[in-house]
């Protein structure tokens, strides 16, 4: 309405008609109101939420309004549409539903966030917290949660959040720190290499001397007394070249003599000394591939570092478990060297694997296992050198060596050898055949303890069609399937942290589900894990590193198999 000063009114107007006879005249009652104020607030209200919706639209991330009475009472006001970007939720779900983003985190997450809220709202100030969080489809987040809550006298206290995916920018900040340490250790280890390899060339030259001057003494000596003490200079001398051979292999700088060996031969030899090195309480077990690829190696160099591994395994058993070598042939693809620290060309290698039942190491001892002088044993009864010679034996012959391990279960010790440079003349590598394309509404389980490990696993599956949940342990799995049975195939480790290994996991799954299918995966030597560790025949063990071709492969026949019967 407008008044006759021109002033705009926003009325409400109520109209009753009474009640009269028929013919008769009647009643009509009316009501008017100045709702103007009301009006306005409504318009500005509207405005408002236009420019937050406006400003939200901008904001790398989520903002939210909470209504917060207690830990147990409290409702979504506000949600931006991002949620659905972040977290796969759309606001309306959550709106109707607010546990709905909850049910996905983990207990721990869940009450960090109640604790930094009941904080803002307690000390008036902001709070600011990094954690992790659970998207629908199950991929893990890396979250900067910022709140800042505001308590009236009476009523519950109004609670602004903001949520902004940092997944990326923590990403780039561990793979940065990652390669400056590796460019750290690579400095130290060449610094420490150039002093070791001038120290050893200088003291072979002076052990030559001493050696010389021994053995033209003894010839010139006639007292029995006086040739034993030569003699043992003459021995300590021969102790001193061999260390320095290692000091030498260490540094990469020692003499090779490359030959063409069969690594099975070599592991055939080993047998008829190992036993004078082991005590019997160690059970050995060969596992040699047929046909295996010849390589060029320093004979002399290859038997020691086997030694040296050997010997390690026997300590790291306290002389009780079981011994394993393994060999087989191995192409090393550029997909797998492009998630590894490994300076190596594609191509067929040779892999020789010592394993142990021992107590295993932890990601921290496995990270200094190779810087020289780092030693588990105690003083006096290791140099630290040993493990550091058998990396720069195998580095300079052109090839890697990993290391598999964890508490509890013992070691893998993998040596990689590029095949003999004839061979490969005469044999050159086929480029990887490219994957068939796949589409399927199969969904897989992936349980992988290594974050690395399993990222590229699922970036694999899915680009190939297949639906993937994944999960860092068997107890979270169990957790997982519990509430999730659809299911078509389990990839799993063997070996995990937690109560529950890959082949425990997979017994409590059968219970629930007998028909399911599992694709087992481990860092292992073949004989070490799957003797008496209740696997089955038509169970599939894929042995890492896993090139793409071979996992995919595995899965299609998996599900193909399953499907027949």
């Amino acid at each position: 309405a407008v008044r006759s000063d021109g002033d705009v009114r926003y009325m409400r107007s109520v109209w009753k008609r009474g009640d009269t006879k028929e013919k008769a005249s009647r009643d009509i009652t009316g009501l008017h109101m100045d709702v103007t104020e009301v009006a306005i607030a409504e318009q500005q209200q509207a405005k408002a939420r236009e420019h937050i919706e406006a400003i939200a639209k901008n904001v790398p991330g989520v903002l939210a309004e909470l209504s917060w009475e207690s830990k147990g009472e409290w409702e979504i006001v506000y949600i931006s549409d991002k949620c659905e970007e972040l977290w796969g939720v759309t606001s309306v779900d959550l709106a109707s539903n607010p546990t709905f983003l909850l049910r996905m985190q983990r207990q721990e997450q869940i009450e960090l966030a109640v604790a930094a809220i009941e904080r803002s709202i307690e000390t008036g100030k902001q709070q600011v917290f990094r954690a992790p969080m659970c998207a629908r489809d199950s991929s893990r987040l890396c979250i900067d949660f910022r709140v800042q809550a505001i308590s009236p006298h009476d009523g519950p206290a109004r609670v602004f959040c903001l949520f902004t995916d940092v997944t990326n920018e923590v990403f780039a900040l561990r793979e940065a720190e990652r390669q400056s340490e590796l460019a750290h250790r690579a400095q130290k280890n060449e610094s420490i290499g150039q002093l070791t390899g001038g120290v050893a060339h200088d003291f072979n030259n002076i052990l030559a001397v001493v050696l010389g001057n021994f053995e033209l003494l003894r010839d010139n000596v006639s007292s029995e007394g006086l040739i034993n003490l030569i003699d043992d200079g003459i021995e300590a001398c021969e102790r001193g070249a061999g260390l320095t051979r290692s000091l030498l292999a260490f540094a990469r700088k020692s003499r090779l003599e490359p030959v063409r060996l069969d690594l099975n031969e070599v592991a055939r030899q080993a047998q008829n000394w190992m036993r004078r090195a082991l005590p019997e309480s160690v059970e050995v077990e060969v596992s040699l591939l047929a046909g295996l690829w010849p390589v060029d190696l320093d004979s002399a160099s290859m038997e020691s570092a086997l030694l040296n591994l050997i010997l390690n395994a026997r300590d790291a058993m306290d002389g009780i478990g079981k011994l394993t070598i393994e060999t087989a042939n191995v192409r090393i693809d550029q997909a797998y060297l492009d998630h590894r620290d490994e300076t190596l060309f594609p191509g067929r290698y040779v892999m020789l694997a010592v394993s142990d039942t021992g107590s295993g190491m932890d990601r921290d001892t496995q990270r200094k296992i190779f810087e020289p002088f780092f030693s588990t044993k105690p003083t006096g009864q290791g140099s630290g050198v040993g493990l550091s010679m058998v990396q720069g034996f195998v580095k300079q012959s052109g090839g890697t060596i990993q290391v598999y391990s964890e508490l509890g279960f013992g070691t893998t010790f993998k040596l990689y050898f590029p095949v003999s440079a004839k061979d490969a003349q005469d044999n050159p590598v086929e480029p990887e055949a490219e994957p068939e394309s796949r589409t399927t509404n199969a969904r897989i389980l992936l349980v992988e303890d290594d974050e690395n490990v399993r990222k590229v696993l699922m970036a694999t599956l899915r680009i190939h069609g297949y639906q993937v949940v994944a999960e860092n342990s068997g107890d979270a799995a169990l957790k997982r399937f519990r509430l999730e049975q659809d299911f078509d195939l389990v990839i799993t480790d063997i070996v995990m942290p937690g109560s529950l290994q890959g082949t425990h996991l997979a017994k409590e799954l059968r219970q629930l589900r007998p028909d399911l299918g599992f694709i087992f995966l481990s860092g292992y030597a073949s004989e070490a894990t799957v003797h008496g560790n209740g696997l089955r025949p038509e169970d599939v063990r894929l042995m890492k590193p896993v090139r793409r071709t071979e996992l995919l492969d595995a899965v299609a026949r998996k599900l193909t198999l399953m499907v027949e019967k």
